[in-house]
């Protein structure tokens, strides 16, 4: 019997130090405020020196009735934040349309759509890293969240 209870105190042990080292990937990369949830928001490497515009990428819920709208977002990071429709023109958000996320609705921010365009970026961003951002929404008020740098894709073993 004591020698059953040793092995399952020692595999006890040995979960608890796996949940505990695992990345903590999940829970750093959700915030959630009223009925907005921000998912994994990232932006890539700078590989090239001297590059001072970044892109973010981020998925937002709304799983609340009415509509919702970012309606202006900044980071200590950069020296302005602007929204891409995806068509390369790049506005500030408080002249442009915002972005708007209807009722129950996802809005998926890619290189390809809308997207956060950081410009007057004031230090590379290398991998592995992240940084604070705010996030204004018209109803659900200020979010600060965590954009985590990830490996460009030059940085991608395929």
């Amino acid at each position: 019997m004591l020698r059953k209870f040793g092995l399952c105190a020692g595999v006890s042990a040995l979960l608890l130090a796996a949940a505990t080292l695992a990345p903590s990937a999940g829970l750093s990369h959700s915030h959630k405020r009223k009925n907005l949830e921000i998912v994994h928001p990232w932006t890539m490497a700078m590989l090239e020196k001297g590059t001072t515009t970044a892109r973010v990428f981020m998925t937002i819920k709304n799983s609340g009735g009415a509509p919702e709208r970012l309606i202006s977002a900044s980071t200590p990071q950069a020296e302005k934040v602007e929204l891409s429709a995806g068509d390369g023109a790049a506005k500030d958000i408080k002249s442009a349309a915002a972005f708007t996320i209807g009722p129950g609705k996802v809005l998926v921010l890619h290189a390809k759509g809308q997207h956060l365009v950081l410009t007057g970026v004031r230090k590379a961003f290398h991998a592995y890293d992240d940084f604070k951002m705010t996030l204004v929404f018209e109803k659900a008020g200020r979010m600060v969240i965590d954009v985590v740098v990830e490996e460009s894709e030059e940085g991608h073993q395929h």
